[in-house]
């Protein structure tokens, strides 16, 4: 079984946003790759021309990736002022170790930015 992290952002600051996508990669190299499967860090701007930022990693390793997803709701929630909005989905992804069943959605998470 693999465990998958999607993130999807749009952020204020394009340079802010390509600062966090080096600050986000190196935190991913301290991992043990051999436990990473995949890994996509990418920023852009969408069709509005606003900053995004997102990520898609792919571990085999459930312990690792919880950790790394503790981190970056943490990450993202105290930079929450360089964000419009942020939201994580973590899956376990059962196809791509090449099993017959479906993905379990896990934990969905949402930046909040109105406090409320």
């Amino acid at each position: 079984m693999h465990r998958v992290i999607n993130m999807t952002s749009i952020g204020h600051d394009p340079d802010i946003i390509s600062n966090y996508k080096t600050e986000i990669i190196a935190e991913l190299d301290s991992y043990n790759q051999e436990n990473i499967h995949d890994r996509e860090v990418n920023d852009g701007v969408n069709m509005e021309g606003k900053p995004t930022l997102g990520i898609s990693l792919d571990f085999n390793n459930a312990t690792e990736v919880n950790n790394f997803h503790n981190w970056l709701k943490q990450y993202i929630t105290d930079r929450s002022n360089d964000f419009e909005k942020a939201r994580t989905r973590v899956h376990d992804c059962y196809h791509a170790a090449s099993l017959n069943l479906p993905c379990e959605i896990g934990d969905v998470w949402e930046l909040n930015i109105d406090g409320s």
